[in-house]
């Protein structure tokens, strides 16, 4: 079984040129730039979707 995961919005700064990027990719891959930039940082982490990682504090 899948675990839902609760999603919540964040706001970052960053380079327009960067954010045109992920538009570009978005549209030519039929999705939100929202999906790219989790789709990005997911594999920037190397976490899966479905994987939980403890906090290092």
């Amino acid at each position: 079984m899948l675990a839902i995961q609760k999603e919540k919005t964040v706001t970052f700064k960053c380079e327009e040129d960067l954010i045109a990027a992920a538009e570009v990719y978005a549209a030519n891959n039929e999705m939100d730039r929202s999906k790219v930039i989790r789709l990005a940082l997911k594999r920037f982490l190397n976490v899966s979707p479905i994987e939980k990682r403890s906090a290092k504090k």
